[in-house]
């Protein structure tokens, strides 16, 4: 088995635009909250972590960094989660709450973003920017999410 293709267990996935709304939550792990308000509350936390995150980590990096290395984040563990992230060049950005010490999520990401182009952007009735309700592309993440849960 390759090393990108290794098991991963994704708990949650968000994708976020540029301007911070949630366009895209997805739990596969846990139930999913009931109260409209604790949803929008775990959103606006999350994006202001990964925000803030963002930030500070830019703020102490040196400048010098090559191309590759741009964006200086790439997951954070705790000992409850580990939770993995990505930067698209206009903005988007995905994260996916994972058990700990799950291995490097990039390639899984990356593969999400392709279908999101492919099944959300590519789809003549979405709107760009609007919450993202797509039964096709909820379909093609759910059977991503369990082939890489192996």
């Amino acid at each position: 088995r390759r090393f990108d293709m290794a098991p991963r267990k994704v708990d949650t996935l968000y994708i976020f635009a540029r301007d911070g709304s949630c366009l895209y939550l997805r739990k596969f792990a846990g139930e999913m909250k009931q109260d409209a308000k604790e949803v929008e509350i775990e959103k606006k936390n999350m994006f202001g972590l990964l925000f803030t995150l963002k930030t500070f980590v830019n703020s102490i990096t040196p400048r010098n960094l090559d191309e590759q290395e741009k964006e200086p984040i790439r997951y954070f563990q705790t000992a409850q989660y580990q939770l993995h992230y990505m930067e698209t060049a206009s903005g988007l950005r995905f994260a996916a709450s994972t058990p700990p010490n799950t291995r490097n999520m990039q390639v899984a990401l990356g593969r999400i973003y392709r279908l999101y182009v492919d099944y959300v952007l590519r789809n003549p009735s979405y709107r760009v920017g609007t919450v993202i309700n797509l039964a096709g592309f909820n379909q093609r993440v759910d059977a991503y999410v369990r082939e890489i849960a192996g």
